[in-house]
């Protein structure tokens, strides 16, 4: 695998984290998975995130090759009746809208992008890294399975049928 750098994006990222999430929106569809259909994220939720540091992006070789973001907390998750195996009111670090570009999928970078989060909640003095994803969005269930997340619930359809996870970071 080639070396790959983990940074804050920056505003001269957002239209290439556009184009990354276009993609996806795209390849969920193609999957059956209608999560992201209604234009999320959008640029102005890429924007506010990239103002207030939220969004990473992960840097091969000067390209922009995955995307996520993350946040001290997530205020569905606490609101939420899943069963956290940290408990309800944990120090966690939820990461959200994980996106690889569409050249560099297959390659293990969401896998990556998870390991870094987890390596931030833990030099953050987190308990835990807690996510969710849609119930139709089988490749982020398996990767989440695969890097020792355990599901602990449903989201009220605040917002679709989501399920949370959470992997305890030592």
């Amino acid at each position: 695998m080639d070396k790959y750098i983990v940074r804050n994006a920056v505003k001269e990222d957002i239209p290439a984290i556009e184009n990354i999430f276009a993609a996806a929106r795209k390849f969920m569809f193609s999957c059956g998975n209608p999560q992201w259909q209604n234009g999320f994220p959008d640029h102005k939720f890429i924007a506010e995130g990239v103002c207030s540091s939220s969004f990473r992006v992960l840097v091969c070789n000067c390209e922009i090759a995955a995307v996520y973001s993350v946040f001290d907390s997530d205020e569905e998750y606490d609101r939420s009746g899943c069963e956290w195996l940290t408990g309800k009111n944990a120090e966690y670090l939820a990461a959200h809208t994980l996106a690889v570009a569409e050249k560099f999928r297959g390659e293990g970078l969401g896998r990556l992008c998870v390991e870094m989060a987890a390596e931030e909640a833990r030099s953050r003095g987190k308990s835990s890294v807690r996510m969710d994803t849609h119930e139709k969005n089988i490749p982020m269930q398996k990767l989440l399975a695969s890097c020792g997340f355990v599901y602990c619930g449903r989201l009220k359809p605040i917002r679709g049928e989501f399920l949370c996870f959470e992997k305890i970071i030592g």
